[in-house]
């Protein structure tokens, strides 16, 4: 988007009385039913077609996310949908308001360490010399690496293996998947025990090879894990538990006077 003299101009799309175009195509005549969701996402976000390797990639990257067992994300989507079951999009947006440095959040942080330490560099530099300045720089920082180790993967996060043999399959992976697996290695050097890349952090990756900037390296996963809210919502209405979980935690805590 951007201004031309006293209006402003943007390149996504348009709704006139007879059509709806995006990104240049005709949404009824070139696109439904044409094109899947992560050729649609690809579409809108890069602003032209993508290969099929592209297309693939992005719709692992779609899907992997989707579900991880009950979290917090989703019994908040449950508590606000048994409070307020008119309003579905409040309880989606509870499951992904919590998208942060803790949760989710470590795609952002990893895609701007691994975009940061490829920036300016020539194509062929030396992604080993790389990793050990990143991994130096955040150790002397005292800052976590972002994109390695997770609570329960503690062996290796399959999904973010996965996600990378996907990326070499369809041509996706680059310089910023590669530098991340060095970094993995130095940083399992430095402490002698492995701290595996997680499925975020791959995401990260991935997303600065696709060419995304790492502001919006976690819609991935916001848009995969609102898949996965609707899923416990679709649960909810049939079996509820929401009041249950909130009667339940509110039994459990005891009032006490504070000192005086």
């Amino acid at each position: 988007m951007s201004e031309s003299g006293n209006r402003w101009t943007t390149t996504i799309g348009k709704a006139e009385p007879d059509r709806v175009l995006l990104r240049g195509y005709n949404l009824t005549e070139d696109l439904l039913g044409k094109v899947s969701f992560g050729e649609m996402t690809y579409l809108m976000m890069m602003g032209r077609r993508p290969t099929p390797g592209q297309a693939k990639m992005v719709e692992a990257l779609l899907v992997v996310l989707a579900e991880h067992g009950v979290t917090a994300a989703s019994i908040a989507a449950r508590l606000t949908y048994a409070n307020a079951p008119e309003a579905l999009q409040g309880a989606i947006a509870a499951a992904i308001l919590g998208a942060g440095s803790v949760h989710l959040g470590s795609a952002t942080d990893c895609a701007r360490m691994l975009q940061e330490a490829l920036a300016d560099q020539p194509a062929d530099a030396d992604l080993d010399k790389l990793a050990e300045a990143t991994v130096e720089r955040f150790l002397a920082q005292k800052r976590i690496i972002p994109g390695l180790g997770h609570g329960t993967h503690r062996g290796g996060d399959p999904r973010a293996a996965r996600l990378f043999e996907i990326a070499k399959e369809t041509g996706v992976y680059g310089r910023a998947c590669g530098l991340l697996e060095r970094i993995e290695k130095i940083v399992e050097q430095r402490r002698g025990r492995l701290l595996p890349i997680n499925v975020t952090g791959a995401m990260g990756a991935i997303d600065v090879d696709l060419g995304l900037p790492w502001q919006v390296a976690k819609g991935f996963a916001v848009v995969g894990r609102a898949m996965g809210a609707l899923a416990h919502l679709t649960d909810e209405v049939r079996e509820p538990l929401g009041h249950q979980i909130s009667a339940h935690v509110v039994n459990n805590f005891d009032y006490q006077d504070p000192p005086r």
